[in-house]
């Protein structure tokens, strides 16, 4: 268990049986930041979960995961059970601006009763400031609850072949009419495909991120924490490939990111991994000559996407883009583009994409004659968009 989490005890109501329930806290790296109240699917604690919240805490949250289960029967006193959960997250001294809550499942349930219970008690300010809400098992109950909401809130309903909740999405558009409340629909899912025992399907495990990209954007706009997720690519690039420092450039990550240059399949997963493929493999194998021309730099809530022209002459192996090929002395320019996902200030993971094929044919591996690929001149193209494109075998005249 991280040093920033902890397993603390928060009392019931006095003279209650039992007098106290368990919560699970972890603080951010950063040092503080705003609260989050996480309440699972059956409500409970374990070490999966535990992990859940720490990513989140990554992400710049102050995170409180309460243990439930021992009142999953009573609703109402679950309530009870959560407003002192909020209490408590209150008085973490790292707990720093406003507070939200995710709920999935059963957990999403009582997210929306307790958001619409404070909303609606006009004598006392709301304590959650947002919220989001995973496959809430009944939706005819919160048609209701939604009407009263004064903060916004994101729901994820899955819609599979067995399932049958069109009317109520179509009825909760309805009620929420204070535009306040987003809903997504996930196709072919099932109740609980975020939960982590589930995530055993690409298609599953691509819902997951989707839906958590979608829950950071209301945490984000609503809570923050804001990063300045150029600045910090910008630096992990300098350590990569002008200061040449590979704990320098690990010290950028989170201990769990993950490096893919998906044409070659060089890979490494975690700092050990990442350690020995940047020291052995990637920072002191670039040729002296290496240099990127900027092309386009997209920057969304969690991802930033770097497109550029990668230029060298392969004077050196180069393991990463031509792993086990000797120096040919030709010279290489590629466009390539970057995917680079976030987890709050740490980069998470890097997905580098380019055309094998046209590195091939520039040191002359690859012949192109009578091949629908492109040398140099893709790179070119990319820079200078008048230079003339692909000849096709028709006679085509674009007007």
């Amino acid at each position: 268990m991280s040093t920033r989490s902890e397993t603390i005890k928060i009392s019931t109501p006095e003279g209650d049986q039992p007098s106290f329930f368990l919560a699970f806290l972890s603080r951010p790296p950063q040092g503080s930041g705003p609260g989050l109240i996480f309440i699972t699917e059956n409500l409970n604690i374990n070490q999966e979960i535990e992990k859940e919240a720490i990513a989140l805490s990554e992400e710049g949250y102050v995170v409180l995961v309460p243990d439930l289960s021992l009142f999953s029967s009573d609703n109402k006193y679950m309530i009870i059970c959560i407003e002192r959960a909020i209490h408590r997250l209150t008085s973490v001294p790292e707990r720093i601006g406003k507070m939200g809550i995710v709920g999935r499942g059963k957990g999403g349930d009582i997210a929306i009763q307790l958001m619409s219970k404070a909303s609606h008690d006009q004598q006392s300010p709301c304590l959650i400031d947002c919220g989001v809400a995973y496959y809430p098992t009944t939706f005819e109950d919160h048609v209701s609850d939604l009407m009263k909401l004064r903060v916004p809130l994101v729901i994820h309903i899955p819609v599979d072949e067995k399932s049958n909740v069109a009317t109520f999405i179509d009825q909760i558009k309805q009620s929420s009419s204070n535009g306040l409340v987003d809903i997504f629909k996930y196709e072919k899912m099932s109740y609980g495909f975020a939960a982590p025992e589930n995530q055993n399907s690409a298609e599953i495990k691509g819902n997951t991120r989707m839906a958590f990209t979608r829950s950071l954007n209301v945490l984000r706009k609503v809570l923050g924490p804001y990063f300045d997720l150029s600045a910090i690519w910008d630096k992990h690039v300098e350590y990569e490939f002008e200061t040449k420092n590979t704990q320098m450039t690990l010290s950028t990550m989170t201990n769990e990111a993950y490096v893919n240059n998906v044409p070659t399949m060089a890979c490494a997963v975690g700092h050990k991994q990442i350690a020995q493929f940047y020291e052995h493999h990637f920072i002191h194998c670039n040729p002296p000559d290496t240099r990127m021309i900027p092309i386009s730099r997209t920057i969304g809530l969690d991802r930033l996407v770097d497109e550029m022209v990668f230029c060298f002459t392969h004077t050196q192996e180069v393991d990463w883009i031509l792993p086990g090929v000797a120096p040919t002395n030709k010279y290489v320019e590629i466009p390539l583009v970057v995917i680079v996902n976030f987890r709050g200030d740490k980069l998470h993971s890097e997905h580098i994409y380019w055309d094998q094929a046209s590195v091939l044919a520039q040191i002359g591996l690859l012949n192109k004659e009578g091949l629908p690929i492109t040398g140099v001149e893709q790179a070119k193209k990319v820079v200078d968009v008048n230079l003339p494109g692909y000849r096709f075998h028709k006679d085509v005249i674009f007007e």
